[in-house]
């Protein structure tokens, strides 16, 4: 029983490592490092393209927020740099030009919303780490910064889902690797341009144990409502995993989107 529960949970895991690598799937460690022949995103500003892999060498070029570089290498040498020890890699510019950039200053990827570029990074304070989402409005960047409980993730795009006044959304979808870490993820709607850190949502489960999962149905999802946002969270425990033995309990909520923020909080506790 343990041997098939054991290659059951291989092959599943083989599925979604293969399914997220194909989404662009980010993490900060050595298995998602830039390949080459890789189009890369600069997310700094006045970024130093310089002659050898060293923050003392030679500047060939300032490269801008949202241009991009073709990686030929990731190199043996390293900087700190937000929290983490980034890596050069030698690059080659678009006017041919080759040099190397610390890694911690290119984009995890970019994504257009409506017209709009995004471009995102990883960075560290203790052992908390953050991503970082820039975006450009009239030639300067904004950028907002969430707390991550969970590092390996894929970013995805969503339009308004049915949310009257949203241009869209950013989805950060978490990559659970094993149980009791995060699967869930975080929304973040655009409204007239400005990013919203809006809602993490978690789903968290302990093989046979019990399981946690919170989503969002959105009105143009399956069983959704006109103009409102339903929250449900679901609870179980799982008593004889062999004959389904689970106490579940469902809790949804309707929540409207008003005035840049979800009213009322998706957080708040059911009363005993």
């Amino acid at each position: 029983m343990k041997a098939k529960f054991l290659i059951t949970a291989l092959t599943t895991l083989f599925t979604l490592l293969f399914t997220h690598a194909q989404n662009s799937y980010h993490c900060p460690e050595e298995e998602c490092s830039f390949q080459a022949g890789q189009q890369v995103y600069v997310f700094g500003n006045d970024v130093k393209l310089r002659t050898s892999p060293s923050a003392e060498s030679k500047v060939l070029e300032l490269l801008k927020i949202g241009e991009w570089v073709e990686i030929v290498e990731k190199t043996n040498f390293s900087w700190p740099y937000k929290g983490f020890d980034s890596p050069f890699y030698k690059v080659k510019y678009d006017d041919g030009v080759t040099g190397y950039v610390l890694g911690g200053l290119l984009s995890l990827e970019r994504k257009t919303l409506n017209g709009e570029n995004y471009y995102f990074a990883y960075s560290k304070e203790g052992e908390r780490i953050y991503l970082n989402i820039r975006n450009v409005v009239n030639g300067k960047y904004d950028e907002k910064k969430i707390s991550l409980s969970n590092s390996h993730f894929d970013i995805k795009t969503f339009d308004d889902k049915g949310i009257p006044g949203l241009d869209g959304m950013l989805y950060v979808d978490y990559f659970s690797e094993a149980c009791g870490e995060d699967g869930g993820g975080i929304y973040l709607f655009v409204q007239n341009g400005e990013l919203k850190d809006v809602a993490a949502l978690s789903q968290v489960s302990d093989a046979g144990v019990y399981f946690h999962a919170e989503q969002f149905i959105f009105p143009n999802d399956l069983g959704g409502l006109p103009d409102k946002i339903l929250f449900k969270k679901e609870q179980g425990e799982i008593y004889d995993e062999s004959t389904h033995w689970t106490k579940t309990t469902v809790e949804i909520r309707e929540l409207s989107w008003m005035d840049g923020r979800l009213f009322p909080d998706y957080r708040e506790s059911a009363p005993d």
